[in-house]
């Protein structure tokens, strides 16, 4: 029978030593190997996840083609107002028309001939405003529109329709309401220059039925159309 080698005590020692260092070394790598663990890395749908999270929120700083368009005409009009200010009038015009059926390149042209994006503009007539909306007509359509947009009807006055918001939400209706009417855009922008009830009475009793503010504001709706968008 093979004999052991007997156990000194030299040896002895030298294994408790050996075996304290891995407890010790054990004991200080424990959390940051337990932490290691808990740190898995992401899952192919957690990737993808980022990603599309990542996506939405560079999307929602880039403009439509259509939006930078419109700030650009309008900023040509009007360069001396402030960049979020247009911006804001952009928005407006593109949510509103887009809400009426309308093109709003036409509602452009329509504002073009009728105020120059003048927003503090008043006619001889007493017209006022960026689409020139007479009083009387204004809080006609305030009326029908108060429950839409939470108008305070109480505390519209003429003065009200100086707003460049108030007057493009108004307007916008106005056109798209004479539209509806008559059933030909030459018409609802003549009776929008004109007023409803005397083109009616025209058309009624074949009366002379000029086309020229019609025809200006189409003119510029073409050239607003062919307008590029800037390149970024």
């Amino acid at each position: 029978m093979e004999q052991r080698p007997k156990r000194t005590i030299t040896r002895t020692l030298y294994c408790g030593k050996a075996c304290l260092k891995f407890a010790l070394t054990l004991a200080l790598f424990a959390p940051a190997l337990s932490a290691f663990k808990s740190v898995s890395p992401p899952k192919a749908t957690d990737r993808a996840s980022l990603v599309i999270e990542k996506t939405i929120q560079i999307g929602e700083t880039v403009r439509p083609r259509e939006l930078v368009k419109i700030n650009a005409i309008l900023r040509a009009h009007r360069p001396e107002i402030p960049e979020p200010e247009t911006w804001r009038l952009s928005e407006v015009i593109l949510e509103e028309s887009l809400k009426r059926h309308l093109d709003p390149f036409l509602v452009l042209a329509l504002i073009r001939v009728e105020s120059g994006f003048k927003s503090g503009v008043v006619s001889p007539m007493g017209a006022r405003g960026i689409m020139q909306i007479m009083p009387d007509t204004g809080k006609f359509l305030a009326v029908a529109l108060a429950g839409e947009y939470g108008l305070h009807l109480t505390s519209f006055k003429p003065e009200s329709l100086d707003d460049p918001v108030l007057n493009l939400r108004l307007g916008i209706y106005y056109l798209h309401d004479l539209k509806k009417q008559f059933q030909h855009v030459n018409l609802a922008l003549t009776a929008y220059n004109f007023g409803p009830a005397e083109t009616q009475n025209r058309l009624e009793n074949n009366l002379d039925l000029s086309d020229e503010f019609a025809a200006l504001v189409l003119d510029a709706y073409q050239r607003y159309k062919n307008v590029k968008p800037p390149a970024f």
